[in-house]
């Protein structure tokens, strides 16, 4: 009786996908489609996990533009988001100025 034989081994590398990588590619979509203020979220892990991913180049880590990709994302939602806060910040300015002025004018 013969035992089988294996294959023989693969010649690549094993290849691994980052974890903070795919996270901060689904928090800055997340971030920039329904909650804005999860940009500046993604736009850390996305700085962070380009940064373990070029420290380790022989980990073989095969997501780097999905770190990229969230960090531009976190970058773009959290301009929206400081944008978003003006804009309602002078609304309600010019809302109160515009009361304040009638009120006091009415005597």
């Amino acid at each position: 009786m013969t035992t089988p034989q294996l294959p023989p081994p693969s010649p690549f590398p094993a290849q691994i996908s980052h974890g903070g990588a795919t996270a901060a590619l689904v928090i800055g979509i997340v971030g920039l489609t329904l909650v804005p203020g999860l940009g500046i979220v993604a736009w850390v892990l996305g700085v962070k996990a380009l940064q373990e991913i070029d420290a380790q180049p022989q980990a073989g880590y095969t997501n780097r533009e999905y770190a990229k990709v969230g960090k531009i994302l976190g970058i773009v939602g959290t301009v929206y988001f400081v944008g978003l806060i003006l804009f309602i910040c002078c609304y309600v300015g010019a809302i109160l100025l515009t009361f304040g002025a009638t009120a006091s004018s009415t005597y």
